[in-house]
């Protein structure tokens, strides 16, 4: 499957996730802590730029998630003030629908 099309299908699936807060902010890093801290945001902020993807802020995906569990994951690149952040997202499905995650929020070249 042609990527940017991935990339269309998993935002397509994200987007009612958020909506219905089955998006939870889990970062695996500290860079991500350590970003939002410096730009002053919060996790509120961070679903706002989530609300903005589209498939032309594709970064690479998906892959298997590397800890081993059940999901797909996805890197987004959005444009910001003089540099772009890195967005790393989860979708799986498990008995009760599908859910996802945010595993990494910072300053892009600064990846995980």
């Amino acid at each position: 499957m042609n990527n940017i099309i991935a990339a269309q299908l998993f935002i397509q699936r994200l987007k009612p996730l958020l909506e219905q807060n089955k998006v939870v902010f889990d970062p695996r890093n500290q860079k991500t802590m350590r970003f939002l801290l410096e730009e002053d945001m919060d996790e509120n902020d961070v679903f706002e730029y989530l609300r903005k993807l589209d498939s032309s802020n594709y970064y690479d995906g998906p892959k298997a998630d590397r800890n081993g569990e059940a999901g797909d994951i996805m890197m987004f690149l959005y444009p910001y003030e003089k540099t772009r952040i890195y967005i790393k997202l989860k979708i799986w499905t498990d008995k009760n629908g599908d859910f996802g995650a945010v595993i990494s929020f910072h300053e892009e070249g600064d990846y995980d």
